[in-house]
């Protein structure tokens, strides 16, 4: 082996890092995995369905920030 071999060290919060990582992403997709066996329906399913669950209506907070800049003008 070579010397720089020989020196090397890692670094350990990196590897504690990365291990903790890879346990995330195999729960991760360990818990998709069975919601798919449960439900049917794959992750890619999954994740499409959630995205379009969480959209949230804006429409109000554009009229009051419309409202409220408008004001604006009126008081310059």
């Amino acid at each position: 082996m070579s010397e720089a071999t020989n020196k090397f060290t890692p670094d350990p919060y990196k590897s504690f890092s990365e291990k903790l990582n890879g346990r995330a992403a195999m729960l991760g997709l360990g818990i998709g995995l069975a919601v798919e066996a449960l439900t049917g329906k794959g992750i890619i399913e999954q994740v499409s369905i959630f995205n379009q669950a969480s959209t949230i209506d804006l429409s109000g907070v554009n009229k009051l920030l419309g409202v409220m800049f408008s004001c604006v003008g009126i008081f310059s």
